[in-house]
């Protein structure tokens, strides 16, 4: 079998899971590391274990104009430096899987989602929740429910890198982190109707949490109707230390039965034949991958949960968190 040629766009610790996952198949051959610290794309050839002459790049045009043109191309940068990655990958006809959030600028993310439609490009966007068995356990069981309220939760501390305390380079935790949770529940439920969302700093100190030039949210509360009926509330938070605070995942209330999700982790569903629990199985990942790769290789793209239109919807949604907690407005959805 020819090995699927493949590359890297932004050398960190999410494309690092990404490495890992590819690094289990067999089929790959590996023709380019790109980061802004060349000694990060380095530490990805020696962890693969590739010779790194002429295949560790500091700039993502220089890599596709100097390497053989990849078949497929994983990319994990900060929110704010997507644009100008996309559309080189576009303009060359290489199928990537893109890191959420996509942008910051929604101007920006529909000229990418036009440029990659003119072309009927193969691309998805890192929503890896989507593909683990507790969320299509959820999913399949709610079918036939009638779901009323749904509560969330996404608490936890503040990250080390320093683009992610800063509200111009991540969005703030709602759009770079908790997307995750607002992309299940439109996974779950359908499309929101409107949104919002109230959010306040004063929790955390930069200084004293050792996180200067912090300005993101501490916390927020998002209201969200969706078009089906069901009303959600999800909470952000980043400014815990200790205590735990909420359990992070997803209580769905139904008619005749609550399910119970806590993230990443297990599920529980109590209705009229008593208590379910169910663990998560394989990790999310690398069925997100193995499935994106056999996508380019095969064509078929039906497995694939998540394209880069829908994942458009999901930035919409979190973006309008976000301008909701800005005007103190009711943001209603397209």
């Amino acid at each position: 079998m020819e090995k699927l040629k493949i590359a890297f766009i932004g050398c960190g610790g999410r494309n690092g899971a990404h490495v890992q996952k590819c690094m289990a198949r067999d089929d790959l051959e590996y023709v380019g590391f790109c980061d802004v610290l060349e000694e990060k794309a380095l530490a990805y050839a020696n962890r693969i274990g590739v010779d790194p002459a002429g295949k560790l790049f500091t700039n993502h045009r220089e890599m596709l104009a100097n390497i053989e043109k990849p078949d497929a191309v994983f990319v994990a940068v900060p929110p704010h430096q997507h644009g100008d990655i996309e559309f080189a990958l576009i303009e060359n006809d290489i199928p990537f899987l893109v890191e959420k959030p996509i942008a910051l600028d929604m101007d920006l993310i529909l000229r990418i989602q036009a440029a990659i439609r003119e072309k009927n490009l193969l691309v998805t966007v890192g929503f890896q929740d989507r593909y683990q068995n507790l969320t299509n356990i959820m999913k399949d069981y709610i079918q036939d429910k009638e779901v009323g309220l749904v509560s969330a939760a996404w608490f936890g501390g503040i990250p080390g890198v320093s683009w992610w305390r800063r509200m111009e380079t991540s969005g703030g935790q709602v759009v770079e982190q908790n997307i995750h949770l607002f992309d299940q529940a439109r996974y779950l439920f359908g499309e929101p109707l409107y949104v919002n969302c109230a959010g306040a700093r004063g929790i955390v100190d930069g200084d004293k949490y050792g996180v200067p030039g912090y300005n993101v949210h501490d916390y927020s509360s998002a209201v969200i109707k969706f078009k089906s009926g069901v009303v959600a509330n999800i909470f952000t938070g980043c400014y815990v230390q200790a205590g735990g605070g909420m359990q992070s995942g997803m209580n769905i209330y139904c008619k005749d039965a609550t399910l119970e999700y806590a993230l990443r982790s297990w599920l529980k569903i109590r209705d009229v034949n008593g208590e379910q629990y169910y663990e998560r199985g394989d990790e999310q990942t690398g069925i997100q991958d193995n499935i994106f790769l056999d996508a380019v290789r095969t064509g078929d793209r039906s497995k694939l949960l998540t394209d880069y239109h829908d994942a458009v919807k999901s930035m919409k949604l979190c973006m309008a968190c976000n301008e909701s907690i800005e005007t103190g407005k009711t943001i209603f959805l397209d």
